[in-house]
């Protein structure tokens, strides 16, 4: 048996229970976990959103909530040896979820943590992390004469792209709390913009990259502060999808962050790339699993610096 937390949507809060150890299928690693990040969707879970979704992952027990985290892999796989740290993304529409002493989760999801790194540090990088990189190297790589501005700057993805748009030599504009300045100037951020004193956009902006972790504006609004070429990004794919169609027609484009599963060869740039000092973990508090819902409200707070994480 296990520890495992399950979240009550109906009464916004969890408790912790006791459930079998579950018992890895073909091309799965059984990992003990040691730490597990908090995202928005286990937020929303709790609050009883996702319904689609947490039916099926009722159908493999009460755990409901988590989905990166590091661990020691307990089971031996292709590339995983028993023993070893590893760090992961259990894929997020279909994975069991993580917020247990033990997961099953797919291989390719999985990748042995550099002894540079702390458990901490890893499950912090992880899905956040992936996501800076696939936007800052994939879907709007920077140069060192472009620009970006990150709204939400001090949070779990913010903080990963300004360090990230920072590194590739760009001009970076960060939008966060006024308490948070100095922090995310001290992340590579050359301007700051208080969201309490000051609209994130501006007349005369012409940004490279917007990238709007809150999800407050939308491409419409955001046009008109993009260069010719550039791109504005949301966290949520639902909320604007007469942009993303509105952009298939103009000179600037509009994308989504959004990571559904990773693989080793992405997780292996993360790895690198927080090896070489490019990525630097941001945690902001560390909650034992017994205090989860500290830890969930404490993910809910506007002014928080990083990430939130449970020691499991």
């Amino acid at each position: 048996m296990m520890r495992a937390l399950a979240v009550d949507p109906a009464t916004q809060s969890s408790r912790i229970v006791d459930v079998p150890v579950p018992k890895p299928k073909p091309g799965q690693i059984l990992v003990e976990v040691t730490v597990a990040g908090i995202n928005e969707m286990d937020v929303e879970v709790r609050a009883g959103g996702w319904a689609a979704q947490v039916k099926r992952f009722r159908r493999d027990g009460p755990v409901l909530s988590g989905f990166e985290f590091a661990g020691i892999a307990r089971t031996s796989g292709k590339c995983i040896r028993a023993g070893q740290r590893v760090m992961g993304y259990s894929p997020v529409l279909n994975g069991p979820r993580v917020h247990a002493q033990f997961a099953a989760v797919p291989e390719s999801s999985i990748l042995a943590i550099p002894d540079s790194l702390s458990d901490e540090s890893a499950a912090a990088l992880c899905v956040m992390g992936l996501t800076a990189v696939e936007v800052l190297e994939r879907l709007c790589p920077l140069s060192p004469a472009q620009s970006c501005l990150v709204i939400g700057a001090a949070g779990g993805f913010g903080v990963y792209a300004v360090q990230l748009a920072a590194s590739r030599g760009a001009r970076v504009t960060a939008v966060a709390s006024a308490a948070n300045e100095s922090w995310v100037r001290a992340q590579g951020a050359q301007e700051f913009r208080a969201y309490e004193t000051a609209p994130a956009l501006q007349p005369g902006d012409a940004y490279d990259l917007i990238i709007d972790t809150p999800a407050h504006l939308s491409f419409r609004a955001a046009a008109p502060s993009l260069s010719r070429s550039g791109m504005y990004v949301s966290s949520n794919p639902t909320s604007d999808l007469a942009g993303l169609a509105r952009s298939s027609i103009s000179s600037r484009r509009a994308g989504f962050l959004m990571m559904l599963k990773t693989s080793p060869s992405r997780l292996t740039r993360l790895a690198d790339l927080a090896e070489n000092g490019t990525l630097r973990a941001a945690i902001d508090s560390v909650f034992d699993i017994s205090e989860a819902d500290k830890a969930f409200d404490r993910f809910a707070t506007r002014g928080k610096q990083g990430r939130v994480l449970l020691r499991i």
